[in-house]
C-alpha cells in the first residue's frame, strides 16, 4: 500500500493564496467614496454599541420603549446634521456673495456725487422721480458742502445733524440750517412721511444757504 504525504501548512496557505489571486475571485475595486462610507459605517457601529450599553436592558425588557428612544435619538442626530449643513451652506453662500456686494458698493460709491453741485443734481433727479426721501438726503449733503464753502461748518460724514447745528450757531447760516433740519430729521430719522410739500420746504430752507435742489 502506497503512503500519501499530506501537504504542509505553508503549502496549503500558498495554494489558497494562488486561488484567491485569480482575477475572477478578486474583490471589486473600491470607489472614491469608499473611505467615506466606511467611516459612516464605523460611526453607526459605535452608535449601536453605545446604545446597546445604555439601553441593552431596556431592549430586552421593553422593546417598544427601546425603539422609541432610538427614534428620538435618530431625530435629534438628523436635526443636528441638517443644522450643521445649513450653517455651512449659509457661510459658503455669504462668502460667494461678498465679492459681488463689495463690487456693487464700490460701483455705487463711484457714482455718488463728490461736490455740492453733483449732490444738487442728484436731489433734483430723485425728486423728479418722486423719491423725495432720497432727494432730501442728497439735498442735505449739498447744503452741508455749501455751508462748508461759506465757512459755517467743516464737512465730515461722521458728524450728525446735531453736530452741524451746534457748529453753525455762530454763523448766519445757522438759521436756514435749523429750518432745514426741523423738517429733515423727523422725516428721514423719525419715520414721518416726506412728500412733495415737505420737500419743497426743505428746498426753500436749503436755498437760503445757497443749495438749490
Amino acid at each position: 500500500m502506497q503512503s500519501t504525504t499530506l501537504p504542509s501548512a505553508p503549502d496549503v496557505a500558498r495554494a489558497v493564496e494562488k486561488v484567491y489571486a485569480r482575477p475572477e475571485l478578486a474583490p471589486p475595486p473600491k470607489g472614491p467614496l469608499a473611505p467615506v462610507w466606511e467611516a459612516i459605517g464605523r460611526f453607526f457601529s459605535r452608535i449601536g454599541q453605545a446604545l446597546d450599553r445604555l439601553f441593552g436592558g431596556v431592549a430586552s425588557e421593553s422593546p417598544v420603549l427601546f425603539w422609541i428612544l432610538v427614534a428620538i435619538l435618530a431625530a435629534l442626530g438628523l436635526a443636528l446634521i441638517v443644522a450643521l449643513l445649513y450653517t455651512i451652506l449659509g457661510r459658503l453662500s455669504a462668502a460667494d456673495a461678498a465679492p459681488a456686494r463689495q463690487a456693487a458698493g464700490a460701483a455705487q460709491a463711484a457714482r455718488r456725487p463728490r461736490d455740492a453741485t453733483g449732490w444738487e443734481e442728484e436731489a433734483r433727479r430723485l425728486a423728479a422721480g418722486g423719491q423725495y426721501r432720497d432727494a432730501a438726503v442728497a439735498l442735505y449733503q449739498a447744503l452741508l458742502l455749501r455751508m462748508e464753502a461759506a465757512g459755517a461748518v467743516r464737512y465730515d460724514p461722521a458728524k450728525t445733524p446735531g453736530d452741524y447745528r451746534m457748529e453753525a450757531r455762530p454763523h448766519a447760516l445757522s438759521r436756514p440750517l435749523a429750518a432745514f433740519l426741523r423738517a429733515f430729521e423727523p422725516a428721514v430719522f423719525g419715520g414721518r412721511s416726506l412728500d412733495a410739500g415737505v420737500y419743497e420746504r426743505l428746498r426753500g430752507a436749503a436755498a437760503e444757504a445757497g443749495a438749490h435742489g
